[in-house]
């Protein structure tokens, strides 16, 4: 039996793709006067095996209470469409009505993307990342999309899901948003400010320079009244800078890896959604040198 909505159920989710501009997307729809999100994004609750039925969700609901009259609440995770399907059945089982969106990024440069963003690196490890990534479940099942739509589209009308090409958000933001504020329902002739980019790519180190980064939080709230709060940035912008390296070009190797690993999904995907992602599979040319 399908669960009744709630007032403060979510109207729509963003269900990923992971590192394919998900937090960039909640920061322009959260901009929308008649949209209400989580203050905090990608929490994730739905993945908590505790969560069953609306009876149990009260956590989940929690963070639409302070949703105006009127507002759109939606969330935006950024692993629920990899979760597999028991996630997608749990959505349906608690919001049978709600509208799913999807941002689907090149899965080659998904998966490079989340390998650099996932862990940190030590100075013998770099040299060997190609093996490393393609060795990684973790890296790799995030952009297996066909695989993973088709447990959406088995439970949700297609009318109900909204796909997003990663390519057309870059490219063209503004249309690209136009369209989403469109689809959940909302006045679509609201420009939101998109000039801010969010989480561009940089390589973690493992460093002592990180390790103080990471423990910086922890500093005892006596220490951090005695240091004014403009030195705490700077310390915390040289400690960044310390423990992070420009993002490395993927090697053509690694790329033609992983063309040949994702060919057969990007295909089906092709087929599936009638999306124009043939040139996912492009190739540099060989380097003369």
């Amino acid at each position: 039996m399908n669960a009744p909505q709630t007032m403060n159920a979510p109207h729509f989710i963003v269900v990923g793709a992971h590192k394919a501009g998900t937090t960039s997307l909640h920061h322009y729809l959260n901009q929308h006067p008649d949209i209400f999100l989580p203050s905090v994004k990608g929490a994730d609750l739905l993945c908590q095996h505790a969560i069953t039925e609306l009876e149990n969700a009260g956590d989940y609901l929690a963070q639409f209470d302070a949703a105006e009259t009127g507002q759109m609440c939606g969330e935006v995770s950024s692993v629920y469409l990899h979760a597999g399907k028991p996630i997608t059945e749990k959505i349906k089982r608690l919001f049978p009505t709600v509208k799913i969106i999807a941002m689907l990024r090149n899965p080659i440069d998904r998966t490079y993307s989340h390998a650099l963003w996932a862990r940190s690196y030590a100075p013998d490890e770099v040299p060997h990342l190609d093996e490393l990534i393609l060795n990684s479940k973790k890296f790799l099942s995030p952009g297996l999309y066909a695989t993973h739509l088709k447990q959406y589209f088995s439970c949700f009308g297609r009318d109900h899901i909204k796909l997003i090409r990663y390519d057309d958000f870059q490219n063209s933001s503004s249309h690209v948003i136009t369209e989403l504020y469109r689809f959940i329902g909302v006045d679509y002739t609201f420009t939101p400010d998109m000039s801010r980019r969010h989480h561009s790519g940089t390589l973690k180190l493992s460093n002592s320079y990180n390790s103080l980064l990471k423990t910086r939080a922890s500093v005892s709230p006596v220490l951090k009244a005695l240091i004014p709060k403009p030195i705490r940035g700077t310390i915390r912008n040289a400690l960044y800078r310390k423990s992070h390296a420009p993002k490395p070009l993927m090697s053509r190797q690694l790329r033609v890896e992983l063309v040949n690993y994702f060919r057969d999904e990007i295909m089906e995907l092709k087929e599936l959604t009638n999306l124009d992602v043939s040139h996912w599979l492009d190739l540099p040319e060989p380097s003369e040198a």
